[in-house]
């Protein structure tokens, strides 16, 4: 009986599929008894077998091997340090100058300086005629493309002006630092080896800043 399921098992082991299998009976020297798919040792006593391949009755066939699926960690730990922002564009202001109407970007407003009434176009006659009552300041017109006049050496032919500036808007800034970076990279390949780390400084430092354009 149990040579006869263990049969059984071997041929439902080589696939149930309603067809026959051929099975070689292998019978040792001590007697024991073993089924193959193959022929038997040499020295071992072999019979071929004939049997319906189907499973005996009861048997359930072991369920499939599964490969479980990686679990996806919502929070690893340590958590992936995030990459450092690039430094942010300098501030700057976009200005016309009072004097020669020439448009330049700096980092800061120049203060208020002194200039020649004569480069400002104004007529040669008397303070008085021009501005009015004795002593007294006024706005040429249109006032926008005139400078204020007044300041401490107004009667010397001076008159106090100040450049027109306004926050200059990314685009001029990205504009102004790319020039920087390019006059930076050509002093760096002019330079000596000595000279080369300020400059290799400086130019990592507005290379990083253009990230922001």
């Amino acid at each position: 009986m149990k040579a006869a399921l263990a049969l059984a098992l071997f041929v439902c082991s080589m696939g149930c599929v309603p067809a026959h299998a051929q099975v070689y009976q292998c019978t040792g020297a001590n007697g024991n008894v073993s089924y193959q798919d193959r022929a038997c040792p040499a020295g071992q006593k072999q019979k071929i077998l004939d049997v319906p391949s189907h499973a005996p009755p009861g048997y359930v066939p072991p369920p499939a091997a599964t490969v479980a699926a990686p679990v996806a960690m919502d929070n690893p730990w340590p958590p992936p340090t995030p990459a450092p922002a690039p430094p942010p564009l300098p501030a700057m202001y976009a200005c016309v100058g009072a004097v020669n109407g020439k448009q330049y970007l700096t980092r800061s407003p120049p203060p208020p300086y002194l200039a020649p009434l004569g480069v400002m176009g104004y007529p040669p006659q008397s303070l008085t005629r021009a501005y009015g009552t004795r002593g007294g300041a006024g706005l040429s017109a249109p006032e926008l493309s005139k400078p204020r006049i007044g300041g401490p050496r107004i009667a010397t032919g001076m008159t106090e002006v100040q450049d027109f500036c306004l926050p200059a808007t990314q685009a001029q800034v990205c504009r102004f630092v790319q020039e920087e970076y390019d006059e930076n990279h050509r002093a760096l390949r002019r330079a000596m080896p000595r000279e080369q780390p300020p400059l290799e400084q400086r130019e990592q430092q507005l290379s990083a800043q253009l990230e922001n354009c």
